[in-house]
């Protein structure tokens, strides 16, 4: 299984079939779509959402679905340990299972427990990969000028810049330096790994230390005035792909609406 580190998801979105679309209207879909997915009282446009936009990234933006996957791991599993500890949290309803391995503890399942965290899982469904889809379609450039754009300040951005960059030269490095520590038999028992694991923090931390003073360095070399300059290609506002996403979100509008006040609307 690759790993992140080996698989740079700004790697995926320079190669993603939806690369040269304008950035606002992915960014209309993506954040459309979470928001829709935190306000809806059912499950039914959680689900909609995520199986859309899951079909959309997969089928015609070219996504590996192993890659997929792996991504979604994550958040799925978080979700599922969070929904658990909800199951026996909330009440209402009737019960459904009831547990009591001592008389001091009970553990109890009921209906109205049940259909929130149903509702939960959902919507961490929903709203994970309304994020993934502006992470797998959307390169970093592309954020860092519209925020640009929209006028983020300069030095924030530079800041965002420079921790986005150096996170995977230091998570390359951690991945070196304990490729090396398990070709020494570094953590073969216990102790030798907590002593090899406290060596590799203090290494990353001189290694982050050094590089932020070459950077420095290397910036005054260059003339650095406050401004990192960067190319911005912005992509004009393609009709063809604005209408189909304003269509989707109407949609999907029309679905929580129904949902939510329970009138259906008869042409």
């Amino acid at each position: 299984m690759r790993s992140m580190i080996e698989t740079n998801l700004d790697n995926v979105a320079q190669q993603s079939a939806f690369r040269h679309i304008y950035p606002g209207t992915k960014l209309l879909l993506a954040l459309g779509s979470l928001i829709l997915c935190l306000i809806s009282p059912s499950p039914v446009v959680p689900l909609i959402s995520g199986i859309v936009l899951s079909l959309v990234l997969i089928v015609p933006g070219r996504i590996s679905p192993i890659l997929y996957g792996e991504l979604l791991l994550g958040p799925a599993i978080f979700a599922m340990m969070s929904v658990i500890v909800l199951l026996f949290m909330l009440g209402g309803g009737d019960v459904i299972w009831r547990f009591n391995p001592v008389p001091w503890i009970n553990l109890t399942i009921t209906t109205g427990s049940l259909r929130e965290g149903i509702l939960v899982l959902c919507r961490v469904f929903g709203c994970s990969i309304s994020m993934f889809f502006i992470a797998l379609t959307t390169p970093m450039t592309d954020l860092f000028n519209g925020m640009k754009r929209i006028g983020i300040p300069i030095e924030l951005i530079d800041l965002m810049m420079i921790i986005y960059r150096y996170i995977f030269i230091i998570c390359a490095q951690a991945v070196e330096i304990w490729q090396a520590q398990v070709m020494r038999l570094g953590y073969s028992r216990p102790w030798e790994a907590v002593r090899s694991f406290s060596m590799l923090c203090g290494m990353l931390f001189i290694s982050s230390w050094n590089a932020g003073e070459d950077l420095v360095r290397a910036m005054d070399c260059r003339c650095y005035n406050g401004v990192f300059p960067s190319l911005d290609l912005a992509e004009p506002i393609q009709m063809w792909s604005l209408v189909p996403v304003i269509l989707y979100l109407a949609g999907l509008s029309g679905i929580l609406l129904v949902m939510t006040t329970g009138v259906v609307i008869v042409p």
